[in-house]
């Protein structure tokens, strides 16, 4: 079931589509004309959105009979008709941009993360997303990632430490050393992560308290030996590849023996996938 605050997203998207209501309905559709429509594939992809839509068609009159054919994370094909709605015409256009624009965008990264997540079917590696997300958007962008095979990184600032350079820019190595052992003390159940952008760096950040190294933009041969450096100095630290993901070089990074890869265009890149609603 959807969590209120996507019913509230739902209800302020409705009113930005139609502030003082659809006057083109309101003028030359009828308000007294009970139809059927159907929400249509036009693309093979992966779903990702069908309650959030229903639910908006919901919003808008209690009287539409919304009948799902499929469940998000079900690979759809061009052509299957997703959902059949009956109900008023005036109140199915009313909701349907809305609905049509989440089902499409949700289905988009749905079908993204899946692509990328078939490339690392073979390896340890798994797919994370990012914070890179749609202002207000977030929980059902990071949701479609699920639905697509992937998995998500940090909810938010308050999950979970990821120290970043710029956090670092005038810290020395014995300074963050202080502050982990510290917080680690008062924090035990926080996740800690720290970025790496040079080989120096892995060697050091491995003696310290953290449990993830992220490594930001390495190449595949500085990864393996970062591996190597994390079999020998601690074992228990994860490592995750960031920076410059994308679907041509996702295969040979997931062979580096990396735990994670992170991929912020799984939620800020993705294209929509192509999905109608057609009034029979």
């Amino acid at each position: 079931m959807l969590s209120q605050n996507i019913r509230d997203l739902l209800k302020r998207a409705l009113r930005e589509d139609a502030p003082r209501g659809d006057i083109t309905s309101c003028y030359f559709g009828n308000s007294k004309t009970r139809v059927t429509a159907r929400i249509i594939a036009k693309a093979d992809g992966i779903l990702c959105g069908l309650e959030a839509a229903e639910q908006c068609f919901r919003l808008v009159s209690r009287r539409i009979i919304f009948q799902a054919n499929y469940a998000d994370g079900d690979r759809i094909k061009k052509g299957a008709a997703l959902a059949e709605l009956n109900g008023g015409l005036n109140a199915i256009l009313l909701a349907e941009r809305t609905a049509l624009n989440l089902l499409q965008h949700l289905s988009g990264i749905a079908t993204e993360t899946g692509k990328m997540a078939a490339r690392l079917k073979h390896s340890k590696a798994r797919l994370l997303d990012t914070r890179k997300t749609t202002p207000g958007l977030r929980s059902l962008e990071k949701y479609a990632v699920r639905c697509g095979g992937g998995e998500n990184h940090r909810a938010d600032l308050s999950a979970m430490v990821l120290i970043k350079n710029n956090h670092l820019a005038g810290l020395s190595l014995r300074e963050l050393s202080r502050r982990l052992k510290y917080f680690k003390r008062r924090k035990k159940n926080i996740r800690v992560e720290i970025e790496a952008a040079t080989l120096k760096q892995v060697e050091n950040f491995l003696r310290l308290p953290v449990d993830i190294i992220m490594l930001d933009n390495l190449r595949p041969p500085l990864i393996r030996r970062a591996v190597n450096l994390r079999a020998k100095l601690n074992p228990d630290c994860l490592l995750e590849i960031s920076g410059n993901v994308r679907a041509a070089n996702i295969g040979a990074l997931a062979k580096t023996g990396a735990d994670y890869i992170s991929c912020g265009a799984l939620t800020h890149s993705a294209p929509a996938l192509d999905i109608a609603l057609r009034v029979l």
